[in-house]
């Protein structure tokens, strides 16, 4: 079956337009009969530098106070954050010694 461009209703004509036929029967394919929520630029950018700015701060122990800043879940802000709180985990505490340093 093939679908030809003027067989779509107009929203889903300007998608293929804007994407091209091929992607647009891959979306179709993959999301079709659900709703999906495309993000603006801007969105992008800003959440991007949202989380930048999480990872600056956090100092590791301080989920807590920064899904209150930030208005996230401290699930959400331990993945932002994970890389980061690995490095702190693996770091050593101040003043210790390791075996290898006797």
């Amino acid at each position: 079956m093939e679908l030809k461009l003027e067989e779509l209703s107009t929203e889903q004509r300007q998608i293929a337009e804007t994407i091209g036929m091929e992607a647009y029967l891959k979306l179709t394919r993959r999301y079709g009969g659900t709703l999906i929520y495309v993000a603006k630029v801007e969105e992008n950018w800003q959440r991007r530098k949202r989380d930048e700015q999480i990872r600056e701060e956090f100092d590791g122990s301080n989920y807590t106070h920064l899904a209150v800043r930030y208005g996230l879940t401290e699930t959400w802000i331990r993945t932002i954050v994970m890389e980061k709180a690995r490095e702190l985990r693996q770091k050593p505490i101040d003043g210790q010694i390791s075996m290898f340093d006797l």
